[in-house]
């Protein structure tokens, strides 16, 4: 009875892990839309409306999900409070403090600073162009962060429930 009892244990235990790391796929492709769409908000707030850009990041953060949401408030209350000189300084001061909160990928966070860097030098015609271009590549990434999540995701799962029915034969 206890040896049952022990193997249910260790099987359900794998499999939650396997499930948990399966979830980090879905979540990463959620994170990417989720900016897409709050970069399409920021441009409607600065491009079309002209809002200033501490404000911009709050009415963004409105309407986006959790994790974004916190970074954006985070951003908008340090230019708010003018604790940083810049836009690059508020996302990179953003970015280590929810950093365990976003799946990116490198190369996901790389085009976001680079966005932020351009964020308010050029003129409107330029900013237009800078939130088309970041667009079209957390588009990119969404595509690659989709093909990843359907490749691998069935895989962590399966590998939690075999690697915990593997530990019990070898137990048993």
């Amino acid at each position: 009875m206890l040896k049952i009892l022990g193997s249910i244990i260790v099987v359900a235990s794998t499999s939650i892990i396997g499930l948990l790391y399966a979830m980090t796929f879905t979540e990463r492709v959620r994170q990417i839309v989720d900016m897409q769409y709050a970069l399409n908000m920021l441009e409607s707030e600065v491009v079309f409306k002209a809002t200033p850009i501490a404000e911009a990041f709050y009415n963004v953060s409105l309407n986006c999900s959790d994790t974004i949401k916190k970074f954006f408030i985070y951003m908008s209350n340090l230019i708010k409070d003018k604790k940083v000189q810049s836009i690059l300084e508020a996302y990179d001061s953003a970015l280590n403090e929810f950093k365990s909160d976003f799946y990116f990928e490198k190369d996901e966070i790389e085009v976001i600073r680079a966005f932020m860097q351009a964020l308010g030098s050029g003129d409107l015609e330029a900013q237009k162009k800078n939130f088309n271009i970041t667009v079209e590549k957390l588009k990119m990434f969404e595509k690659s962060a989709q093909e990843s999540k359907r490749k691998n995701e069935r895989l962590y799962k399966y590998l939690g429930v075999c690697c915990g029915i593997m530990i019990v034969i070898i137990l048993i």
